[in-house]
């Protein structure tokens, strides 16, 4: 009977054994790392171009005009003031040709002339929007009001209401977008002192425009 190898051998023999599948998965993992990789890239380019954004003004029937310094574009009301008499002014605005949309806003006015405290003082308007005939029956009903109300004036002063958007239309590549139109009522309230007689004054009236 073969005599059996003490057991410090067989440990000796196992420890080998480990080592030599140890070396297997090096080995092993080695071999993966050195396949060959292949690339490729794209590109993409992109051109960029601002939009364009200008507007122009009408003001008591004038031509339009990039009216952009003030005083701007001049209109006389018609008819002298009496306490109680209401004149009438329309301003239209518009995009030029080319141009995105936006927005415009009413900033009150800037008094002048010669009686601007006194006559420019008394003085109260309205504001509609409309591209109508700009009179007295333009305030009637329900118009989109921009300074006032129905039953409401506002000094010369006074910009438009809280709240209030006028739209300006976006024009084509060759004609200018759609007008928006404002009419202003100005009245000499009633009660009006006698010393305002043959008094005269002007008032400038800004238009903020935003594109967007």
């Amino acid at each position: 009977m073969p005599l059996e190898p003490p057991p410090r051998s067989r440990s000796v023999r196992a420890l080998r054994l480990r080592a030599v599948l140890a070396a297997g998965v090096v080995l092993g993992s080695g071999a993966g790392m050195t396949l060959a990789s292949w690339t490729d890239v794209e590109y993409g380019t992109a051109s960029f171009t601002g939009s364009v954004f200008a507007t122009e003004s009408s003001v008591g029937g004038s031509p339009y005009a990039a009216n952009a310094t003030a005083p701007g574009a001049s209109a006389t009301i018609s008819g002298a003031f009496a306490p109680g008499v209401s004149a009438y002014l329309p301003v239209l605005i518009r995009t030029t040709a080319a141009s995105v949309a936006g927005t415009v806003t009413l900033n009150g006015a800037t008094l002048g002339g010669t009686d601007a405290a006194t006559l420019g003082g008394a003085l109260v308007y309205r504001v509609v929007r409309t591209t109508g005939t700009c009179a007295a029956s333009a305030f009637s009903g329900t118009p989109a009001f921009v300074v006032g109300s129905a039953g409401t004036t506002r000094p010369l002063t006074a910009g438009q209401e809280a709240g209030v958007v006028n739209p300006l239309a976006a024009a084509t590549a060759g004609a200018p977008g759609s007008p928006t139109g404002f009419c202003f009522e100005v009245t000499l309230p009633t009660g009006a002192a006698n010393s305002l007689q043959g008094r005269s004054a002007s008032a400038t009236w800004q238009f903020t425009a935003v594109s967007g």
